[in-house]
């Protein structure tokens, strides 16, 4: 187990939180939550912001670093908001200078950070990791970085997840007009909608298209998860993904389950189990045109993933 990574990835919205919930529960195993750091920090990832510092070799570059983590900037980011509130910069900054400063370095020493506050001893003694949806793109980038790693990549019909999402961007905590803030509601409210099905139908058949290149190219590292069976058959599902870690199961991973992040409920958190609902809640409220939309472009994909188009 010494070493050991374990990277939850996939489309939003498919069960993702609730997977490194249960996993979390488990003594053997520490998930941070979402660093973006490939697709963002990464020199491979879109935006490269490590490029930005220079030569991480010079002290000098690597505060500057340390304090564009501790910025406001970066501050809105899943694990790094609990990185400014929960370890020292000081500390930090530290623990990069006595590092080989690479990028998996860096990454490695986040993970290590959560890990060491959340469950305490050492943490070359457990299965750490990350879940960052977007991750789902760097796949091999993850596996040349930690080559004994696992991959979980959590799936959904693509129709409850265009309605999960749209009904965030309804409340107002992300979508163009939280991207966009700047442009008039007049111009930016016609184009919410039709955004958010073409980036949704973009990933989804990417997850679709990856799914496929990783079973057959990493067949040993790499499992897949339908969000509807981990609602239905929990158990099962978490016993499987315990299996494919290597760690034991317990029955108190299923115990005391939280609301994490539910489109549709009033609250983000809190105790309520596991919603089989959430399931098929989405039939309720899809707009007709989006259904056909999915129905129609997604005919052979939806049919092969177990959904009917």
């Amino acid at each position: 187990m010494k070493g050991d990574k374990v990277f939850i990835v996939g489309c939003g919205r498919t069960g993702s939180t609730l997977l490194r919930e249960i996993l979390n529960k488990s003594e053997q195993v520490c998930i941070s939550p979402e660093t973006h750091f490939l697709r963002r920090f990464s020199r491979t990832g879109v935006k490269k912001e490590l490029k930005n510092f220079g030569d991480l070799l010079d002290d000098g570059n690597v505060k500057k670093l340390v304090d564009y983590i501790y910025s406001k900037k970066v501050r809105a980011l899943g694990a790094w908001g609990w990185l400014n509130k929960s370890v020292d910069k000081q500390h930090f900054t530290q623990r990069i200078l006595g590092s080989d400063r690479s990028e998996r370095a860096i990454f490695s020493l986040v993970m290590q950070a959560y890990t060491e506050v959340n469950k305490g001893g050492n943490a070359d003694d457990l299965i750490l990791g990350d879940k960052t949806p977007t991750h789902l793109y760097y796949v091999p980038t993850l596996l040349e970085w930690f080559p004994g790693a696992k991959i979980i990549h959590t799936f959904r019909d693509p129709r409850g997840i265009i309605v999960s999402k749209l009904k965030k961007v309804e409340k107002g905590l992300e979508g163009p007009q939280v991207r966009f803030s700047y442009l008039p509601e007049w111009l930016l409210d016609p184009l919410i909608t039709p955004i958010e099905v073409m980036h949704i139908t973009k990933f989804w058949f990417d997850a679709a298209r990856l799914h496929a290149k990783y079973e057959q190219l990493y067949p040993q590292q790499y499992h897949l998860v339908r969000f509807e069976d981990l609602i239905t058959e929990p158990e099962k599902q978490i016993r499987q993904i315990c299996d494919f870690l290597n760690i034991e199961f317990k029955n108190a991973m299923l115990d005391e389950i939280n609301i994490i992040g539910s489109s549709y409920q009033a609250e983000r958190r809190g105790p309520a189990g596991i919603d089989k609902k959430a399931i098929d809640r989405w039939r309720e409220h899809i707009n007709p045109l989006i259904r056909v939309w999915f129905s129609v472009s997604g005919r052979k994909q939806l049919k092969k993933f177990g959904y009917t188009p």
